[in-house]
């Protein structure tokens, strides 16, 4: 048996706190709020959006969106197209493909509120070749407990552009899924009791749609041919909604300049390999737009054109994966207090009676999907 002397262990308190002693790295934000000008020209005809806002700093991170801009966009042939403004610091034009032929121009230049003139050099649209296979495997990957792996849909894409100059290449995903609520508003007490007849289903049915944010992009000027296979896209694990009901993905490949690809892989770098905080250094990004009232101003963002190809994919019944996930739906008895339990500030309580004819409670998830964040409104290209 070890014994301790109780007169030493004060002591050692102090001793064990001081030595841990956190740190927090000084890591300066910037509190001058710069211009954020994003946009882009796909050689799809149709429209062709830009938008402005300002910067916030990385402690306070918020999107400051910019209304009352003057913006027009201008191509190396003297066409001129003058955007007109929407919500949320979003400008749009239609553009018809009879003025985005390859080898053509583009250029944007944006009139503030306050008088600054912004502008970006120009880009040149670069005929590229049509999106190839995309395709998943079933794979595991690891999670930050070493012993456990993650089941899911790692989905890749194959690159075929035998014949085409292009070089530099870009993907987007856009991820569409079909998800329920476990239950239609049928029964609901307010003061008062409630039926629902028929059941209102209206509130059961809900997709979501949402950008992958991760940056994909590659060159072929270091390999043997203008092609590549099974370049890695997005990873969807079991363990969500997205796969329970029906799930789609609209992979869209850009065929890029050097200048736009340098700027986007740059974007990647930042994004994806950064590791630790001290174990490499953020690659400083410089866009292609200049403040040209005042130079001195730095302006955050990039303008660039984009050969565009793309492919929408469904999928549903994944053989292979198993599937965990949550619908967010809690039910639970009703308490000792009966219907007393709920304030009138929570009313409607809803509630169902099982097949072994118990009162079940119902949080609201459990009968109205928008709450997880999606819309009743079916997309126009569902099935």
């Amino acid at each position: 048996m070890r014994l301790i002397n109780i007169f030493t262990i004060p002591f050692l308190v102090i001793l064990a706190i001081s030595c841990v002693k956190p740190f927090s790295p000084n890591i300066e934000s910037d509190k001058e709020n710069k211009y954020v000008v994003s946009g882009k020209i796909s050689s799809i005809g149709g429209w062709q959006e830009v938008s402005v806002s300002m910067s916030s700093p990385i402690d306070e991170p918020e999107f400051i969106p910019v209304f009352g801009c003057q913006i027009r966009i201008l191509d190396n042939n003297g066409n001129s197209f003058l955007l007109e403004e929407g919500d949320a610091g979003n400008y749009r034009i239609w553009i018809g493909e009879e003025n985005l032929s390859p080898g053509t121009s583009f250029k944007v230049e944006v009139y503030t509120p306050d008088g600054m003139v912004i502008e970006s050099t120009y880009d040149t649209l670069v005929q590229g070749p049509a999106l190839d296979s995309v395709y998943y495997h079933i794979e595991e990957v690891a999670t930050t407990i070493p012993t456990v792996f993650m089941q899911g849909m790692q989905f890749y894409v194959d690159l075929n552009a035998t014949g085409f100059d292009s070089k530099y290449y870009k993907w987007e995903i856009i991820e569409t899924w079909e998800y329920h609520a476990a239950q239609p508003a049928e029964n609901y007490y307010d003061g008062s009791f409630h039926q629902i007849i028929p059941p209102d289903y209206s509130n059961k049915i809900c997709w979501m749609t949402s950008l992958v944010k991760n940056v994909y992009t590659i060159s072929t000027n270091n390999l043997s041919q203008n092609a590549y296979q099974q370049y890695p896209l997005h990873f969807v694990d079991g363990h969500t909604s997205r796969l329970g009901i029906y799930y789609s993905i609209l992979v869209k490949q850009q065929t890029l300049g050097e200048e736009a690809y340098n700027y986007w892989e740059k974007v990647r770098i930042n994004s994806t390999e950064q590791g630790g905080l001290y174990e490499k250094q953020p690659v400083a990004i410089k866009g292609n737009l200049k403040n040209k009232t005042n130079p001195e101003k730095e302006v955050l963002g990039f303008f660039y054109v984009a050969s565009e190809s793309s492919k929408r994919l469904f999928y549903s019944d994944i053989y292979g994966i198993t599937l965990t996930f949550t619908d967010f739906c809690n039910e639970e008895f009703l308490g000792r207090k009966g219907w007393l339990e709920y304030k009138p500030s929570e009313y409607p309580v809803y509630y169902y009676i099982n097949q072994q004819r118990q009162l079940k409670i119902l949080n609201t998830e459990c009968v109205d999907c928008r709450l997880i964040g999606g819309t009743t409104t079916k997309p126009v290209f569902w099935p």
